[in-house]
C-alpha cells in the first residue's frame, strides 16, 4: 500500500515569511496546555489543514520523528517543521515562536499566581484542563492511529509495545527501542519492495 501524498507549500516552494512562522507558533504555544502530544492535533489543523504549509504525509513523517528523538515533542516538531519552511532561520523562528509563550507564563506564574493554587476553583478549574489534555491525547492517538495502523504488521508493532508498557512494566525506551527492532524486521522487505 503506497503512502498518499499532497503537496504541501514547502514543496511546492513558495516563501513563508518568519513572521508568520513566529506568529504561528507563538499562538500554538500560547493556547495548547498540555505539551507535544497534546498539541499534535492543533499542529495538524493549523499547518496541513488550515494553512497548507506542509502536508498531512510530511506532518506525520515529522510527528514520528519528533517523539523519538530525545527532548520536548512541541519543541522538535517546531524545529523540523520550521526547517522545513525556510531551512536554519525557520527552525529557530518556530522554535522561538513555540517555547516563548510557556517562559513568559511561567514566569508569571511564579511572580504572581503561586499562591492562588490551593483555591479550590483553581483546582477545579486545573482539574478540568487536564481532562481536556487527556482528550487532545486521544484524539492525537486516533489520528496516528487510524493513518499507520492500517497492516497486520504494524498493529503486531504496536500491540508489543503496549504489552511490554502494561503487561510486563517496561521501561517507554525500551518498549519503543523493542517495536523498533521488530518493526525493521517486519517492514524491512516491504520497504524493499516499494523501492
Amino acid at each position: 500500500m503506497t503512502e498518499e501524498r499532497t503537496t504541501s507549500l514547502s514543496e511546492a516552494g513558495e516563501r513563508i515569511d518568519f513572521l508568520q512562522i513566529f506568529w504561528t507558533y507563538f499562538k500554538i504555544g500560547l493556547f495548547t496546555l498540555g505539551g507535544g502530544f497534546a498539541m499534535a492535533a492543533i499542529l495538524r489543523h493549523e499547518l496541513v489543514l488550515k494553512r497548507g504549509w506542509i502536508s498531512d504525509y510530511e506532518f506525520m513523517s515529522e510527528m514520528s520523528t519528533a517523539t523519538l528523538i530525545p527532548g520536548a515533542v512541541a519543541v522538535n516538531m517546531a524545529y523540523l517543521q520550521g526547517r522545513r519552511l525556510r531551512g536554519k532561520r525557520g527552525a529557530f523562528t518556530a522554535s522561538l515562536g513555540v517555547i516563548l509563550p510557556s517562559f513568559l507564563i511561567i514566569l508569571l506564574i511564579a511572580l504572581f499566581a503561586l499562591p492562588y493554587f490551593q483555591n479550590p476553583h483553581v483546582k477545579a478549574f486545573l482539574k478540568g484542563c487536564s481532562l481536556a489534555i487527556a482528550g487532545q491525547i486521544a484524539y492525537a492517538a486516533f489520528v496516528f492511529g487510524r493513518k499507520y495502523l492500517n497492516t497486520l504488521h504494524n498493529i503486531i508493532i504496536c500491540v508489543l509495545g503496549l504489552v511490554l508498557l502494561l503487561v510486563f512494566k517496561a521501561h517507554p525506551v525500551f518498549a519503543v527501542v523493542s517495536a523498533g527492532v521488530l518493526g525493521y524486521f517486519l517492514c524491512r522487505h516491504r520497504e524493499k519492495r516499494a523501492e
